[in-house]
């Protein structure tokens, strides 16, 4: 259903209010204000996990131009569950698929920047608050950075952005079980540094 105002003008307040699912619908209906909402939406958390993968904010930006610009113009549009996770998916794959023709056979996973933007904070309330907070913040970061892209990926998308289980498995293309196991060995594996390091 469209929202008219009385001058015959879209209500773009009434968008602001509308979900996710409600968003799609409409865009697949080519609804030009409610693609607009699901850009504003979602454009500065897509550029901030555009740059956990490269350090590139030029060609970050570009592929979510990208990525929307597809939308726009596709005539193949159908129902999902999860918008916030297909666009996710849909942003990297277009960013390693741009790193790949970049820098030839060397992958971007393998080149990804160690921090995905991540505040001390957000990765210490994985752990119990105790008076050593910001030894105990370094130390996490420096484990953190130790990990493999995909446990890194796994954490961000969990811990800060607080994709369900479903959420990550359509954004990660594996299934919800492999991804609780990637986060509890990911989690398993930064408390066993942490503890480790805190010994030295």
């Amino acid at each position: 259903m469209k929202y008219i105002v009385s001058d015959g003008m879209k209500s773009e307040m009434r968008y602001v209010e509308l979900s996710d699912a409600q968003l799609w619908k409409l865009i697949i209906e080519k609804d030009k204000v409610a693609f607009e909402q699901l850009y504003r939406r979602y454009y500065s958390p897509l550029l901030a996990y555009a740059l956990s993968f490269c350090n590139d904010e030029d060609m970050a930006k570009d592929c979510i131009q990208d990525l929307f610009v597809k939308l726009f113009v596709s005539e193949t549009l159908s129902s999902i569950e999860y918008i916030r996770a297909y666009l996710y998916k849909s942003l990297r794959n277009l960013l390693l698929d741009k790193s790949s023709r970049v820098v030839g056979s060397v992958s971007l996973e393998e080149n990804m920047v160690a921090d995905f933007l991540v505040e001390d904070v957000e990765l210490v309330r994985l752990f119990e608050k105790e008076d050593d907070y910001l030894e105990k913040s370094r130390l996490l970061m420096n484990a953190y950075n130790q990990l493999s892209a995909n446990q890194r990926n796994a954490i961000y998308l969990y811990f800060i952005k607080e994709f369900s289980w479903d959420e990550m498995a359509v954004s990660l293309d594996i299934n919800p079980h492999s991804c609780m196991n990637l986060v509890a060995r990911a989690v398993a594996k930064l408390q066993r540094m942490v503890a480790g390091e805190k010994k030295k």
